[in-house]
This record gives structure tokens, sequence and C-alpha cells, in this order.
């Protein structure tokens, strides 16, 4: 990690990473709302219906209104886990990995006007822990 980004700038990233997933699984459009960049491009590969791949991109809106709806709340509370990495950052950009029990997702932030906003988001199912859930013992 960058030695100019300061341990405020680092508890910030948490932060807003922390709002991210907690106001998802909390269906807290607020806490959704002031972590993310007014031009958030959230993407992911996914299937449509004749099973040919495409570029799924949600916009700030579209995910504070599927917070507000209580898409993550209706998650199992026993898979609301995740876990932050902070990849890299440098001055006012960073790159955080987060891996919890539904997804995989890196996640770009910068600082704006002073706060951590998160900008880009690519992301696909945690395979891994899907797989686990699929295991009979």
């Amino acid at each position: 990690m960058d030695t100019q980004t300061k341990e405020s700038d680092i508890n910030a990233i948490y932060e807003a990473v922390e709002d991210y997933y907690g106001g998802w699984y909390e269906a807290n459009p607020e806490r959704m709302r002031r972590c993310l960049h007014p031009n958030l491009a959230k993407r992911a590969i996914k299937l449509d219906e004749a099973g040919k791949e495409y570029l799924l991109h949600l916009t700030k809106e579209v995910m504070v209104d599927a917070t507000a709806q209580g898409r993550g709340s209706a998650t199992s509370a026993a898979k609301h886990h995740w876990t932050i990495t902070i990849l890299d950052s440098y001055a006012e950009i960073a790159t955080v990995k987060v891996a919890s029990d539904e997804y995989m997702e890196y996640i770009h932030l910068v600082k704006q006007d002073g706060r951590w906003l998160i900008a880009n988001v690519i992301y696909t199912d945690n395979r891994v822990m899907q797989s686990a859930d699929n295991i009979v013992a």
C-alpha cells in the first residue's frame, strides 16, 4: 500500500465498503447512497434467457433502489459475511477486493471532495462458497 495513503484514508476506504455491504444486507438505502459515486459503474458477466453472455451494467440509482427494495436483506443472515482487502491505493484512488459468501468483487474507489466513494465494481458469484453450500455431509 502506498505510504501517501494516510491512516484516516485507509479507515475511510474500509468505511465506504462497509456501508456498501452493510447497507445492502440491512436494506438501508441511505448507507448505500452515501458510499457510491454518482457515476457508479457496477458490472458483471451474466447469461440471458438463450444462454448467451452479456455485460450487465448497474448504476447508483439501480443499486440504491434494489437496496431499498430489500434485495440484499432477502439473503439468509448466515451469508452476511465479507472480507475486505485493500489491494492498493495511491493518493485519491484505491482498489479493494471483497470476498463474501455470495460475491467476489473488485472495487475501485476515488477520493472526491474529501470523501471516499465507490466508482467502479466488477463482480461475479462466489462459486467456491456456493460449491461448499452444496456439499452433503
